[in-house]
């Protein structure tokens, strides 16, 4: 699908009410948008606020005295780009030449990689912080914050742990109004029906209509407990994925 049909489906999707950031979101994790290589200058705005670095540090340390001029430019060019001008320093060599720079100073577990900087990446909202006693808080106004998620989770919420042993850890759903039976003998989220308090654990069905909240061990299976018996669900959804975000989440 060319950028101007892009364009055009995107429009059209807004104008019948659907959020023009969700719709490219989906496009983007269904591979429908135009394949292109352009620089993600918020990664790049991302890493040097980070670590407090103006663009011009990356320059005089990454290139001659007598290139820094001209490289200027030509990085000027990509982060400021002019539709169908001439490149002669690409997108690429300076993902390149930045995942080098960064890398030489960062002392962080993961690597900078070239494709961190001209890579496709989507937005999601963290909704809500999980306890140590199992339940879910869910935010509301500016405590909803955002991270960048590969596309194929472009269409899940995140709740963040908020337990000592994994602060900061991302749990990633589908966002549902139903229960879903692939979360049955999974760990996942539920809403208890009648108080309306949201769960995390081991979602157990039970032979009268009614469920378990079990506090499992996912690496042995072992069952400390239950964190609540026999309740009726509003909705549950299985975990989808989790990991400790990174800069390049963040």
């Amino acid at each position: 699908m060319n950028n101007i049909l892009n364009k055009k489906f995107i429009e059209v999707a807004a104008k019948s009410g659907y959020n023009s950031d969700f719709i490219e979101s989906y496009m983007i994790k269904k591979e429908l948008t135009a394949k292109g290589f352009t620089f993600r200058r918020s990664a790049l705005d991302q890493l040097l606020k980070k670590n407090s670095k103006k663009i011009s540090d990356f320059i005089r340390d990454t290139y001659l005295p007598k290139e820094q001029k001209n490289k200027f430019a030509q990085i000027s060019k990509i982060l400021n780009p002019k539709k169908n001008a001439p490149k002669y320093f690409t997108e690429n060599d300076l993902a390149f030449d930045l995942s080098h720079w960064f890398n030489s100073f960062l002392n962080g577990d993961v690597l900078v990689s070239p494709e961190y900087f001209i890579g496709d990446t989507v937005e999601i909202p963290v909704i809500g912080s999980l306890f140590g006693n199992g339940q879910v808080r869910l935010h509301k106004g500016r405590e909803i914050t955002k991270i960048n998620i590969h596309p194929k989770y472009a269409n899940c919420h995140a709740i963040e742990s908020q337990i000592g042993s994994s602060r900061g850890y991302m749990r990633l759903f589908v966002p549902s109004k139903n229960i879903c039976h692939l979360a049955n003998n999974r760990f996942g989220f539920a809403q208890d029906k009648k108080s309306k308090i949201i769960w995390c654990g081991y979602i157990e069905p039970q032979s009268n209509g009614k469920y378990n909240i079990l506090d499992k061990s996912y690496s042995t299976g072992k069952t400390y407990g239950a964190s609540v018996e026999n309740i009726s669900l509003s909705w549950s959804v299985e975990i989808k994925a989790e990991y400790y975000p990174t800069f390049y989440n963040n």
